[in-house]
């Protein structure tokens, strides 16, 4: 193969030009999130009023919708706990 053939076929493979690199497909840009804000509340503040005693009505409505949560899970956990409990008492 001499020269000039060999600079034919070169030209049948003309060299691709650089690309940068491929942006992500779904990129949803960079995540930002809000500044926390730092409170000096505790668990019981959520339960006083505006004069600062405390709400039994609220703090007994909340005690009502835990114990719904509670019935409505413990057929789920239930038989995971006590599985736990009887493991955790043959040591």
């Amino acid at each position: 193969m001499n020269l000039i053939e060999a600079k034919e076929v070169f030209n049948l493979f003309p060299r691709r030009q650089e690309r940068g690199p491929t942006p992500p497909i779904f990129s949803l840009g960079p995540v930002r999130r809000p500044p926390v804000q730092h409170t000096t509340h505790n668990f019981l503040s959520q339960f006083r009023t505006s004069d600062g005693s405390f709400d039994f009505a609220k703090i007994a409505g909340t005690a009502q919708q835990a114990m719904g949560m509670y019935n409505q899970v413990k057929p789920l956990i239930g038989p995971f706990i006590g599985f736990v409990i009887t493991k955790a008492l043959k040591k």
